[in-house]
């Protein structure tokens, strides 16, 4: 018998099933067998906020044509050529970060920052030689509500000039 009636398994494209990264896994499978003991109302809000990043983040990558791919901690991952797994250091202004390919391409990269006015300069130092890379910043689909901002780098060869951020609105408050 289930712990609770789950709803119908999101997935991000290029997500395998049980490979998801840590910001996107089920609030039941981030507690383990402790879900029982989870007061019913916290397990509701709980999947209520998987729910709302995960449609934010598999609609923002539905529109941007990308999917998970395999990349580095490294932002300058989106300089390569080509996709292929590539450890960095990573910078002290990006958390949770994702790569997201187009075809082979690498094609964005999203991550976490705690305070964007904080680490700005820090970014558009990284940012100024690199002309080809865009930069937004957002509420996001990841912690949102608690003072986090999320960070998309793109490569406008790949992506265009313009995109944005996924933002999962109030709903996605973090549980974490």
């Amino acid at each position: 018998m289930a712990d609770t009636q789950r709803p119908p398994r999101l997935r991000i494209p290029g997500c395998r099933p049980g490979e998801e990264p840590t910001e996107l896994v089920h609030p039941a499978d981030a507690v383990g067998l402790s879900w029982r003991r989870v007061p019913v109302a916290e397990q509701n809000f709980k999947v209520a906020s998987w729910t709302a990043r995960m449609e934010a983040c598999a609609a923002w990558a539905e529109i941007h044509g990308v999917r998970l791919g395999p990349g580095s901690d490294d932002p300058a991952w989106l300089l390569k050529a080509t996709a292929r797994r590539d450890r960095g250091r990573l910078p002290d202004w990006a958390d949770h970060p994702l790569c997201w390919v187009r075809g082979r391409q690498p094609a964005a990269f999203t991550a976490t920052v705690y305070s964007y006015d904080h680490v700005a300069p820090e970014i558009h130092r990284w940012l100024a030689d690199k002309p080809g890379i865009g930069l937004a910043v957002g509420p996001g689909w990841y912690r949102s509500g608690q003072g986090a901002e999320q960070i998309v780098l793109w490569r406008r060869d790949v992506l265009g000039h313009q995109v944005a951020v996924a933002d999962a609105g109030a709903e996605a408050l973090s549980w974490a």
